[in-house]
């Protein structure tokens, strides 16, 4: 019997019991949706932190709070206690350095309610000057940004998201408020590359540096932007404001990288959780597996007779045991492609109704379908050795 006739009799089988068939195929299913769905997921989220990455560009230098580790991964921990960083540190650094451009930009992140008339609204108020937008990628579409004369009169301006703006119902030119605090919008502005996976990060507000200053009663900053002056220059300059940082502060209690190495950084433990969700999901598979071969010994029970004629008649066992291996491969091949469907139109909504963009990879979809494959292979072996294994003159008296 020909290959193809082997698929011609493992699709007809399947169909004749197609209920049972499905039943068989939904541990697959699930499996490889769940597999292909979270790292789809992964892999959005490493996409749309790279493309935030690259606005940066490359002569760009980021200096944050907490000391990183010995690998260079910046300590996220320390983010959340109080800054080791100063304004003043800018311009020590302005006098010590001679590689990084004499513009220093730098953000504030402060604390407060938005409120407007009786809207209120949980966000992300944020102080910056006009060069460190860069660290939020965002374009604006109505009003303006701050200029650098903004910050030096401290002007209460505001320019919130798009997102902010509809649910407090504010537009340019009215006033709201950061806790106490009256601001005038002077401009709404949207993400280009967004990580607003959490609400908080769309929902932003942006303030004259110097005012958040003001709001905090603290001299402490989040982050220093600092340009090279060429990008041959970007090692050299990381080395020469860490060294100016540390003299500075008697201690290096401070992250000074590029955002490419945040990226390394990213990549390294979205690749860790990929293969922790390949482990898991695997399970899945495992017990669909099980279920499989479950049903083959079911079918080469129910064919015994069937297996007896095609041995008397010439087949040899060779050609019995790929009969039902192809139909135990087909079976989970069935289910991969069910399941990579299923993941394509959860990816789909996905994007179109949340900030995350779920990317499904060839790669992705390769394993998913060779995990399958796999999963029919060695789950159908055993049914079709046992069938393959049949003393004819017995399967003949079978009844």
């Amino acid at each position: 019997m020909s290959i193809f006739e082997n698929y011609k009799t493992a699709l007809k089988s399947l169909w004749n019991n197609r209920l049972r068939s499905f039943l068989t195929l939904l541990g697959i299913v699930i499996g490889v949706y769940a597999v292909v769905t979270l790292l789809a997921a992964a892999q959005g989220v490493q996409n749309q932190i790279g493309g935030f990455v690259e606005d940066f560009g490359p002569r760009t230098i980021l200096v944050m709070p907490g000391e990183s580790d010995s690998s260079g991964t910046p300590n996220f921990a320390a983010q959340a206690a109080p800054s080791t960083l100063l304004v003043d540190d800018i311009d020590y650094l302005k006098a010590h350095t001679t590689l990084i451009e004499s513009v220093i930009d730098y953000a504030v992140f402060i604390g407060g309610l938005a409120t407007h008339g009786d809207k209120k609204l949980t966000g992300m108020p944020v102080g910056i000057t006009p060069g460190a937008e860069e660290l939020f990628s965002i374009k604006i579409v109505t009003g303006r940004n701050f200029e650098q004369a903004d910050l030096d009169k401290k002007n209460r301006f505001i320019v919130l998201s798009e997102a902010a703006a509809d649910k407090l119902a504010v537009k340019v030119g009215e006033t709201m408020n950061i806790g106490v605090d009256k601001f005038e919008v002077i401009g709404l502005f949207k993400i280009d590359q967004s990580l607003s996976i959490s609400s908080a990060q769309g929902e932003m507000f942006l303030i004259p540096a110097p005012v958040a200053n003001e709001i905090n009663k603290s001299p402490q900053v989040n982050r220093i932007v600092v340009h090279s002056k060429t990008v041959e220059d970007v090692d050299r300059a990381i080395t020469e404001v860490r060294e100016a940082l540390t003299t500075k502060h008697g201690t290096t209690d401070f992250t000074v990288m590029k955002p490419s190495e945040i990226l390394k950084t990213v990549d390294q433990i979205i690749n860790v959780l990929k293969y922790m969700v390949i482990g898991i999901t695997s399970i899945s598979l495992l017990v669909g597996g099980i279920g499989i071969m479950n049903i083959m010994l079911v079918t080469v029970a129910e064919r015994t007779r069937e297996i007896g004629i095609r041995k008397a008649v010439g087949a040899t066992e060779g050609a019995i045991l790929t009969q039902f291996l192809i139909e135990s491969v087909l079976l989970t091949l069935i289910g991969s492609l069910i399941g990579i469907g299923l993941a394509a139109i959860t990816s789909y909504l996905a994007a179109k109704f949340s900030p995350l963009e779920p990317a499904i990879t060839g790669t992705t979809i390769m394993m998913a379908v060779g995990m399958g494959v796999v999963a029919g292979v060695i789950f159908g072996l055993l049914p079709a050795v046992r069938a393959a294994r049949k003393n004819p003159v017995t399967a003949l008296k079978y009844e």
